[in-house]
C-alpha cells in the first residue's frame, strides 16, 4: 500500500511525514515545483511540544502535481489523502481523478464542511470515499516544516457506514484494506477510529467551525480571545443557537452538552490561528462558504431563517475582492 498525500499543507505534512517515518510508503503530491524540490532537499520536520522529528528525503516520494498522470498516480490497492480545502476540490478532480473516473480507487476526504461527499460520489462512481474527522493541531511553518500543535483522535468512516460505532482500528467489521489502513496510522502515532455514524461527527465539527473560525478572521484574535468578552460570546452564542434550530428542523442529531464542547475547544486551543484566520491574512479564499455557507442552505431546504450566519458568510467574503 502506498498512502498519495495530495496537498502538502499543515495537516499533509503532519500525516504523511509520521506516516513515512514509521515506514509507510509515501508520496506527496505538491502545488508547486518549489515545495516537491524543497521536500527532496530538506526531507520534513515535525515539531512537537517534546522534542521533533526529522523524517529524511529517502524515506517518502515528493513530485509536483504537474507529473500526476505521467508518474502513474495512484493504483488500485493504494489509498488517496484528500488534504486540499473545499474550494480546491474541483480543480483536483478535474486535473487529476476525472482520467480514472471509471476506474476503482481509494479516497480519504479530510475537508472541512458539507456537501463534497455527495459531489465526489457523484463524479467517481467508482470510487471507495471515506470521510476522515481530526481534532489533530497542525501549523505549516515553511515548505517542509509543520508544528504539531496538538495531539487529538482521528474517525474514519465510509459513506453508508460499514464499521461498528465507535470502534478502535481493529473492528471485525470493514475491509482488510481498510483495518490495514488504520492500523498502518496507529503505528504513525495517531489516535484511529473506525465509525459507521461519522455523519455526527462531520456535523459537529462543522457547527464548531461555524462559531468559532469566521469569528476569529473578523476579529483577527486566536481562538482563545473569543471567550475575553461579553459582546463576543454572545454573537457566538448566537450562531450556535440557529445552527442547532437548523440540525433540530433538518433532524440532525446533536449533543445536548455541545455549546460547552465549543467553549472547550476554544480554551484548549487558545493560542491557536485559526484556518479561516489565516487564510484572511493571507490573502487567500476562505471555507466560508462550505462552513456557514452549508448551514444557510440547509435552512434554506427546511424554511427556517439564519440571519446571523448570512452576514457572517458575506462579511467574510466581501474581505478580499
Amino acid at each position: 500500500m502506498t498512502i498519495h498525500i495530495i496537498g502538502a499543507g499543515s495537516l499533509g505534512l503532519l500525516y504523511g511525514g509520521r506516516l513515512a517515518a514509521s515506514g509507510v510508503d509515501v508520496t506527496f503530491w505538491c502545488r508547486s515545483k518549489e515545495q516537491a524540490e524543497q521536500l527532496r532537499s530538506n526531507g520534513i520536520t515535525v515539531i512537537r511540544e517534546q522534542d521533533s522529528i526529522h523524517v529524511p528525503s529517502e524515506s517518502f516520494q515528493a513530485e509536483p502535481i504537474s507529473r500526476y498522470h505521467e508518474i502513474g498516480g495512484a493504483g488500485e490497492d493504494d489509498y488517496i489523502f484528500l488534504m486540499v480545502k473545499q474550494t480546491g476540490i474541483t480543480k483536483v478532480v478535474e486535473e487529476l481523478f476525472a482520467p480514472y473516473s471509471s476506474k476503482h480507487r481509494r479516497l480519504l476526504c479530510f475537508q472541512n464542511g458539507t456537501g463534497h461527499m455527495e459531489r465526489l460520489r457523484r463524479e467517481l462512481p467508482a470510487w471507495s470515499l471515506y470521510a476522515a474527522v481530526t481534532t489533530e493541531g497542525a501549523k505549516r511553518s515553511g515548505p517542509s516544516e509543520v508544528m504539531h500543535a496538538g495531539q487529538g483522535s482521528t474517525w474514519v468512516g465510509q459513506a453508508g457506514g460499514s464499521f461498528s460505532d465507535n470502534e478502535k482500528a481493529d473492528p471485525s467489521e470493514g475491509s482488510e484494506s481498510e483495518k490495514a489502513l488504520a492500523v498502518q496510522l496507529e503505528r504513525a502515532g495517531f489516535d484511529v477510529f473506525l465509525s459507521k455514524e461519522l455523519d455526527i461527527m462531520i456535523y459537529r465539527k462543522l457547527l464548531m467551525n461555524a462559531v468559532i473560525n469566521p469569528l476569529t478572521a473578523l476579529w483577527r484574535i486566536p481562538n482563545g480571545e473569543l471567550l475575553e468578552s461579553e459582546e463576543r460570546m454572545h454573537l457566538m452564542k448566537e450562531l450556535y443557537e440557529e445552527g442547532i434550530a437548523v440540525y433540530s428542523a433538518c433532524n440532525i442529531p446533536w449533543e445536548t452538552d455541545l455549546w460547552e464542547q465549543i467553549l472547550q475547544v476554544c480554551q484548549a486551543t487558545s493560542g491557536n490561528t485559526s484556518s479561516m484566520l489565516k487564510d484572511v491574512l493571507e490573502g487567500r479564499t476562505t471555507e466560508v462558504s462550505s462552513i456557514n455557507g452549508s448551514i444557510v442552505r440547509m435552512a434554506e431546504r427546511v424554511g427556517v431563517s439564519t440571519p446571523v450566519h448570512r452576514l457572517i458568510w458575506r462579511l467574510i467574503e466581501g474581505i478580499h475582492v
